[in-house]
Parts: structure tokens; sequence; C-alpha cells
């Protein structure tokens, strides 16, 4: 079953808050391209500009993957807040790292393929004298449940979105949130 939302903030329907359920689903190649099909068992939440967000579990595993606006390319910070607590953030770029909101601040990035528990697709480098990369429209995301534990997470994603050589815009969503107070960010629960 595919859940099609979408999502701007914080949403109440009867006085509850809603809540996006991660379905059970085919295990998906980390590779960074959407095939047809790939994706058609998760539950899907359409964010601003066209761009996409779909999740579904695969056995031990939750599986997230960003879409970008069409004809946009970039790179991703998928920040996640467990059940316990913690709010770490898990960037896919040329370079995958993760940090830890720690008394609510956030540590430089001073290390790098320290990711634990995840895996993520990186940019493909075009060429290393001008530093540019081959356009990349998606970030898939591949997570052990075990590694957030609990059944309900909360999510935020920043889009680094190119645009002009070199540089980026950043599109959040949820819209008009924090990456330090996750009260606002996306609430999903992982089914069992």
């Amino acid at each position: 079953m595919v859940l099609f939302t979408t999502w701007s903030g914080t949403q109440w329907m009867n006085g509850q808050e809603e809540l996006v359920r991660v379905p059970a689903g085919k295990p998906v190649m980390v590779d960074g391209k959407i095939e047809r099909g790939e994706w058609s068992d998760a539950a899907e939440v359409k964010m601003r500009d066209g761009a996409r967000l779909y999740l579904k579990s695969a056995g031990d595993f939750v599986c997230v993957a960003v879409l970008f606006p069409t004809s946009r390319s970039g790179f991703t910070d998928l920040y996640i807040a467990s059940e316990g607590g913690n709010i770490d953030d898990l960037h896919a770029s040329a370079k995958l790292g993760e940090r830890r909101l720690h008394n609510g601040k956030w540590p430089d990035w001073n290390s790098w393929w320290n990711n634990d528990g995840w895996v993520a697709n990186v940019s493909q480098v075009r060429s290393f004298e001008k530093r540019t990369f081959m356009p990349a429209n998606a970030r898939e995301y591949q997570i052990k449940r075990s590694r957030f534990g609990g059944h309900v997470w909360r999510l935020m994603v920043d889009l680094s979105l190119d645009s002009e050589p070199g540089e980026y815009t950043v599109v959040r969503f949820p819209e008009s949130t924090s990456n330090s107070n996750p009260q606002t960010w996306l609430k999903v629960q992982v089914e069992p």
C-alpha cells in the first residue's frame, strides 16, 4: 500500500498529529537511481517543488529515498530524532558522515566516513581539477532499524540543490523547521 501525502509542517487530523506509516516492502539497490517499481511499495510524501520522500522497511532495514525536484541535482542531510531523544544528521554528498546534536549545538564536520549502521549513495566525481560532480537526482539511504531503535522516528531533510556551479540552495522539509527541534518534523512509524 502506498501512502501519498503533502507535508509542510505538523498536521493534525481529528485532534491527532498525522503519522506516516512506513510499510514493509522489497529491498532496494542503494545506488541513487530510482528504478521503475523499486519504490512502488513505499509510503510517498510530496515535498516542495516536486521533490518526493519515499519510506519503507525491508527486513532489518529502513529504506529512505529523496527524489530531487525535476532537473535538479545535489545532496542531502537526513535528520533523525529517535524515541531515545538523540538527534542525528546523516549526510550524503561526495562524502558520507554523521554527527549528533550535543547540548543544542551541532559539531563541525571534522570527521567523514564515520557512518555507523547506515549507508547512502554518494556523488560521483566528474572532474577533480574543477571539483565538479555528475548530476544526481536522488539520495537513497539504508538504515539498520536497531541504529535508532523504537518504532516512531521524526525526520527532517535538507536538500542542497545546485543553483550554479559550486553553489547550492538549501530547501528544508518540512519547511519552517529547525534542525535542532524535532517537534514539527515528519513523524513516521516503522512497521514491525
